[in-house]
């Protein structure tokens, strides 16, 4: 029978049946106290716990964040962002997909991380489900964090208030759901000692962020990244430094009209994210270039925060601080060349240090009613909901489905995307005598990706060559 009751540590919760029966969903779990009033541009806190069994059936809050939901037709309206949720910036709950019938399984555990570039975005995004890894014999976990001004802010009274420290909430967000999971994902039948993190885009980053902190160094044993990550630069001239960041946040407060953090603190989430909206239209410094969507992207997580980082994210990688794992990389055609540029040095690195070689992935195949293979092109196809999506997917679409499903399962089981049950084309991994990526195209093929110039030359850059 599924598990639809288990007890965690702040007390008993209930899930829910999935579709498919055979599989429980545990909706909006809590894994930290709400980040509100003082809590506000604090370190996540650990839970209250509960009497009775808390039912965890609904989804929780998304974060503060601005809208997104169809404005103009886009891609992002029509495909993803699609449902107006409730925001709140108490957000920090995560979610669950188990098969198991017995929380001794020990099963495979995956946590996925959202993307949107640390602004937007959230748990259960319209492309995301568990149970297409669930049905393969994974525990899923979907996890949420603060995001831009409310997850990313740095000022001095905050580096003072955390002793040297400030922003990157966000980040500590994400490390405080891994040592939450490390600690009660048994409860799910989940195996703490077999956990791989993944994440797309900005969620990307995250998973490189989670990869290169040594915070997290028992918590993950693998790792996939999609359409970012890698070896990757900070998101804008903001996030480069602490004495940057703080620029940022002092203006922000200018801006605000606040006086001092308590201030800040007591003014209500509505406005805060207003504010924010408003002040990433305007430019405060000659030397800055436009973000995400024509903005001013002042509040993305910084590098080399002592704490997160103890140096920059490149040069953790670069001179091997990291931990050794197993290591997916995925890019698309139709993205723009810099995620496969950071994708390309990163399995080159690793092969200089020695270490494993990465499995890198090169999607080209363009979706039916799609002009080119996207930015995030691989969702749907990934998590099983191809029914989610208003394209007229073909058999062709559900096969290819099917087949990277089982392959991102594979890989969270064994290190190794070519599931032993299945007779796909041998996806070889990037080694310096055979440097291939398996392309995602009509016909499946291991391929060379080819490289422009300018690909090269920002590669070189990346790496610190001449």
């Amino acid at each position: 029978m599924a598990l639809l009751e288990t007890k965690i540590e702040s007390g008993l919760i209930r899930g829910t049946p999935g579709w498919n029966q055979a599989i429980t969903i545990f909706k909006g779990v809590p894994f930290a106290a709400p980040p509100v009033g003082d809590l506000r541009w604090k370190a996540p806190q650990p839970c209250e716990p509960w009497d009775g069994v808390r039912p965890c059936l609904e989804w929780a809050p998304m974060a503060m964040q601005e809208g997104y939901v169809s404005e103009g037709g886009d891609i992002i309206g029509t495909e993803f962002y699609v449902g107006n949720y409730q925001k709140s910036e108490d957000c920090l709950y995560l979610n669950v997909w188990t098969p198991a019938n017995d929380p001794d399984e020990k099963l495979p555990v995956a946590v996925y991380i959202h993307g949107g570039g640390h602004q937007t975005g959230y748990s259960y995004l319209n492309c995301y489900d568990g149970e297409g890894f669930a049905k393969r014999g994974i525990v899923m976990v979907t996890i949420p964090y603060r995001l831009n001004v409310f997850g990313n802010l740095a000022h001095p009274e905050l580096t003072a208030e955390g002793n040297g420290y400030s922003s990157n909430y966000g980040l500590r967000d994400q490390v405080a759901a891994f040592e939450w999971i490390h600690r009660n994902i048994a409860a799910f039948g989940g195996d703490p000692e077999n956990v791989t993190v993944f994440g797309q885009s900005g969620g990307a980053s995250s998973v490189q962020a989670m990869c290169t902190s040594p915070l997290t160094n028992d918590l993950i044993h693998r790792a996939i990244m999609q359409s970012g990550g890698g070896l990757r630069k900070p998101y804008s001239m903001w996030a480069a430094s602490l004495e940057n960041a703080e620029e940022a946040g002092v203006k922000f407060f200018e801006f605000m009209g606040f006086k001092n953090l308590a201030e800040a603190r007591a003014a209500s989430a509505e406005e805060i994210l207003d504010g924010y909206s408003r002040f990433n239209q305007i430019k405060i410094r000659d030397d800055e270039e436009p973000g995400l969507g024509g903005k001013y992207m002042r509040f993305a997580p910084l590098l080399a925060d002592g704490y997160i980082f103890p140096e920059n994210p490149i040069d953790i990688c670069l001179h091997g601080n990291h931990k050794e794992r197993d290591y997916m990389l995925t890019s698309t055609s139709g993205e723009g060349i810099m995620t496969t540029v950071q994708n390309l040095a990163f399995a080159e690195n690793e092969i200089k240090l020695g270490r494993k070689p990465s499995y890198l992935m090169y999607f080209t195949y363009v979706p039916p009613g799609a002009a080119n293979a996207h930015h995030s092109v691989e969702h749907h196809y990934v998590f099983q909901t191809l029914l989610r999506s208003h394209r007229p997917y073909t058999g062709f679409d559900w096969d290819l489905s099917n087949e990277l499903a089982d392959r991102w399962a594979s890989f969270m089981k064994t290190g190794n995307p070519n599931p032993a049950d299945k007779h796909y084309l041998e996806w070889t991994p990037f080694t310096a005598d055979s440097p291939m990526a398996y392309e995602i195209a009509a016909n499946r093929r291991m391929i060379k990706i080819p490289e422009t110039p300018e690909m090269i030359a920002l590669k070189k850059d990346l790496k610190g060559e001449k």
